[in-house]
């Protein structure tokens, strides 16, 4: 089996041997979005299935479930298990679920009739963005874990990409150190790398409504009302900066970075870096947590326009 993505070599022979299999158990692939986990379990499907990866789609003995980020419900789970009652024509059916950690608790129950299959007809692939599935669920299944990678083993892939050298630890905070997030950004990326750039020229604190758009009522060029939809990234975009300060301050920035932090740096003292990181890692857990509001994007920048 050809290798897909980036890095995780481990996760890559854990995947070999298991496409190696003549009974393949239920598998759960788990690591963040952006790792190739996809494309790795269809890769293993088709071998398993004796075909090409992009002839599954038309086999009749292969399912996708992907409610994106849908919660995935019991009927959901019931047309599965009416689907997998079905005869397969070569011996095995395969169920790929996508983001199966949106499958609320009644919906994954429903599922542990297919998981304890003895005759091994029937095969399940999770892809799981975060650790969300109930034990019963996880104790019956093999769990191939993908982390995400250093900026070393990133910069080809990047390069290829055309990302300057220069952006490269940018770029990887952007995309939460998952290069193939780096394919879905589109026109965010360069508009966050503006920003950002405006931002480190930064003569003054306040500067920062001016540089987000936020002091005209309205404006159609607000940061959060552009940025809303991919805020996550939004989000890492202003960890990279008040990261790298701090590591600046504390003398161990990291030599990949060579962007010039000098002025945003004169500004901020380290008690304040330490509040507007510690803000932005709640803000992180508040937006995973979907419960996050424009207001609540004013009190970021308004803790980091304002010395505790």
């Amino acid at each position: 089996m050809d290798k897909t993505f980036i890095g995780n070599d481990e996760a890559f022979l854990n995947l070999n041997s298991y496409a190696m299999s003549q009974n393949p158990g239920p598998l759960i692939l788990l690591g963040k979005r952006g790792l190739g986990k996809r494309q790795a379990a269809m890769d293993v499907i088709a071998q398993l299935m004796g075909c090409g990866s992009d002839e599954l789609y038309k086999n009749p003995d292969f399912f996708l479930l992907d409610r994106q980020q849908d919660t995935i419900k019991v009927e959901d789970v019931l047309a599965l298990l009416d689907k997998s009652s079905l005869a397969a024509l070569k011996g095995k059916k395969f169920f790929l679920v996508c983001n199966a950690e949106n499958m609320n608790v009644q919906a994954q129950n429903k599922l542990l009739k297919l998981l304890e299959d003895k005759s091994h007809t029937n095969v399940l692939i999770f892809l799981c963005n975060q650790d969300a599935l109930l034990e019963t669920i996880k104790s019956r299944c093999n769990i191939i874990s993908f982390d995400p990678l250093s900026v070393e083993e990133i910069s080809p892939y990047f390069l290829e990409k055309g990302i300057a050298r220069e952006e490269l630890l940018f770029a990887a905070y952007l995309c939460d150190f998952c290069p193939h997030a780096i394919e879905n950004m589109g026109d965010c990326y360069p508009a966050l790398l503006e920003t950002c750039k405006n931002l480190m020229l930064a003569r003054k604190k306040e500067e920062l409504f001016q540089i987000l758009h936020l002091i005209r009522e309205k404006d159609p060029e607000n940061f959060y009302e552009v940025h809303s939809a991919h805020y996550w990234v939004a989000l890492q975009m202003f960890y990279y900066l008040f990261e790298q300060l701090l590591l600046q301050k504390l003398m161990i920035s990291k030599a990949e970075n060579s962007m010039d932090f000098k002025s945003l740096s004169e500004l901020y003292s380290l008690p304040h870096i330490y509040q507007i990181c510690s803000r932005l890692s709640a803000h992180q857990k508040q937006w995973q947590n979907s419960s996050y509001s424009k207001n609540d994007f004013f009190d970021l920048i308004r803790c980091m326009v304002k010395e505790p």
